[in-house]
């Protein structure tokens, strides 16, 4: 399994309208739809750094996010999605992929 963290910086007074959007276009239902997505969520932050809202999704594995990130559907909502944030010039807008670490097991011995 590997998550994807997108983090996004809403322009200001687009905050709500980036959530409109993410509902609108259903931008999360296709995506759970996807094949290889497992589940996805959008999170809003609390606090008041940069970062306004979080997009966080597992995936059966890296080739899947990457088939999602150029799926048509992602592509022809690209530009809406861009025009409500503040990116810097050339920004893409593609998570970070993470893949979980085990812990450490247990010696049996119980050492």
């Amino acid at each position: 399994m590997i998550r994807s963290v997108l983090a996004l910086r809403a322009k200001d007074d687009c905050r709500a309208a980036l959530e409109d959007f993410y509902r609108d276009h259903r931008v999360l239902e296709i995506s759970r739809s996807f094949p290889g997505c497992l589940g996805a969520t959008l999170w809003r932050s609390v606090d008041t750094n940069r970062t306004t809202h979080l997009v966080i999704a597992d995936w059966d594995d890296a080739d899947a996010y990457h088939r999602w990130v150029t799926d048509p559907f992602r592509d022809k909502t690209s530009a809406g999605l861009a025009a409500l944030l503040d990116l810097e010039p050339d920004e893409k807008i593609v998570g970070s992929l993470l893949e979980p670490v085990d812990p450490p097991t247990p010696a049996l011995d119980g050492s």
